[in-house]
């Protein structure tokens, strides 16, 4: 369970083209509903779990060479006044030409967002309606401390949809063809599952 709200930090209203000029490069920031938000540094739980799916996504997109995938400081342009910067995001070999040098300029395929005490409020408010708005086909927002606050949603016409994990505990991805999530594998009681082991065990579930 998320602990108690930490501080974000509010700047003034702005548009995207003046967020890019103005945005901190040593630290996340994002536009949303056209105020700059920059929240506090994630927890080590956040970070191992966004390393882990970083590398999980990362290896299986590059595995069946899919597309492209990016981490948490890539700038993703949804509209006007949205500007996110996802935990992870991927976008399919065919769309890659929204991706240049200054970030993703259009709706990713599959975001994941990792959710802190910080930020939450934003990812299941504001970011959640400007995902779906924009057309980002699926969105998993996973929290660090245990199912009960984590959500997968895959998008169904101009909405997003919730989805369950099957009866074996596995999410099955509609960005990622074949790719399906064991959800025990985010909390896991010591280490992370070898991404390779995840991977083996990915391929063997049908």
């Amino acid at each position: 369970m998320l602990q108690a709200l930490s501080r974000v930090e509010v700047v003034e209203r702005m548009t995207a083209q003046e967020f890019f000029r103005r945005a901190p490069e040593d630290r996340k920031a994002e536009l949303i509903d056209g105020v700059m938000i920059m929240p506090s540094p994630p927890t080590d739980r956040h970070e191992k779990l966004q390393i882990f799916l970083l590398r999980l996504v990362s290896e299986y997109a590059e595995r069946f060479d899919l597309g492209e995938v990016r981490g948490s400081r890539t700038a993703v342009e949804l509209a006007e006044d949205q500007v996110t910067e996802p935990d992870v995001l991927f976008v399919a070999k065919d769309r890659a030409s929204i991706i240049n040098d200054q970030g993703v300029f259009g709706p990713p395929d599959l975001v994941i967002e990792v959710l802190s005490a910080s930020t939450a409020t934003y990812d299941r408010g504001a970011k959640f309606r400007a995902y779906e708005h924009a057309g980002v086909r699926e969105l998993w927002l996973i929290d660090p401390y245990g199912p009960a606050g984590t959500e997968f949603y895959q998008r169904a016409g101009s909405i997003f949809k919730p989805v369950m994990p099957d009866a074996n505990g596995f999410v099955h991805s509609v960005a990622l063809p074949g790719f399906k999530l064991k959800t025990s594998w985010l909390w896991p009681p010591e280490r992370f599952i070898p991404v390779r082991e995840a991977l083996e065990e990915m391929s063997k579930a049908g």
